[in-house]
């Protein structure tokens, strides 16, 4: 994910090209020097004191076998007509490397593509899921923080230990367990889905629905202040089941702690058997098991 501030310029007379193609474009010399990887991406533009949805191309045009590095703008829900005025506009996410398309007609099909993606990034209703990496570690301890206060207001002793913390979140990149959602573009909630056996689900007082078989977990669950109420924990559950589909893997253990009641409802809610109490690293935790259902 590439977003930076609005990023400022003169629209100046490019080739024509993008309006032969049917994208027409605006082909903006930015004021300073802009350090952006070349590609496409779905960015807002704004000029006039209004917020467009655009399409931005980074890039030397390979296909037409030009050289010098532009930047040019497609205005989506407008057309505009920009030569010479002040423009600004915000990459938002990265659709596409540059490329050297083998004709024109691939060069317009993927063109078409893109504007379809870009639109639905830019609409209010957009959510996208990423594996983590460490450009994602700020905001997901901002997401943590936020679940650990609220766990503080309700009393749970749960998370108030320092757990989880930077290294936790490290240890997830490392073995590409981690997940990082964002909805109407802002960081919205963080997961980890485990495939490995967990250590702490050995030994339980009770018993496991599953004898012996692979299972997934979901860890370190939390999401943003902003976007409770909006079932995304529920979404990531859904996600958990997919990838364990995927996998071939029919059986989805979970824990909370006991008066977490928010997540034993969501737990509840999703089909879980409650099978017993585990011991995890700081106390006592509810463990539950669901079969993962065939669709």
């Amino acid at each position: 994910m590439n977003i930076t501030d609005y990023i400022t310029g003169t629209v100046i007379k490019g080739l024509g090209n993008g309006h032969k193609f049917g994208f027409p474009t605006a082909n903006v010399e930015p004021d300073m020097p802009v350090m952006l990887e070349k590609g496409a991406y779905a960015a807002w533009v704004r000029y006039d004191g209004k917020r467009h949805k655009g399409m931005l191309y980074v890039g030397t045009r390979p296909t037409l076998d030009l050289r010098e590095l532009i930047y040019e703008i497609h205005i989506i829900d407008a057309k505009p007509n920009l030569y010479g005025k002040r423009i600004a506009f915000k990459p938002v996410y990265k659709i596409a490397e540059e490329k050297r398309f083998k004709n024109e007609t691939e060069l317009v099909n993927a063109l078409c593509k893109y504007k379809e993606k870009v639109k639905h990034i830019l609409s209010p209703f957009y959510s996208h899921h990423f594996t983590v990496t460490k450009t994602h570690l700020k905001d997901i301890m901002e997401i943590i923080g936020q679940a650990k206060r609220r766990m503080k207001e309700q009393g749970l002793d749960q998370w108030q230990d320092g757990y989880p913390g930077e290294a936790a979140i490290l240890n997830d990149i490392k073995h590409k367990q981690g997940h990082f959602f964002i909805k109407k573009l802002e960081p919205a909630a963080y997961a980890a889905i485990v495939f490995d056996k967990d250590p702490y689900y050995e030994k339980i007082d009770g018993r496991w629905l599953s004898d012996g078989e692979p299972y997934v977990v979901v860890h370190r669950l939390a999401v943003a202040d902003e976007f409770l109420g909006l079932d995304l924990a529920k979404h990531i559950l859904k996600f958990a089941e997919r990838k364990a589909r995927a996998k071939g893997v029919r059986w989805f253990r979970i824990d909370t702690h006991h008066d977490n009641l928010p997540m034993r409802n969501l737990i509840r809610d999703f089909g879980f058997t409650l099978c017993g109490v585990v011991r995890v690293r700081d106390g006592k935790r509810m463990a539950y098991e669901k079969r993962v259902p065939e669709k």
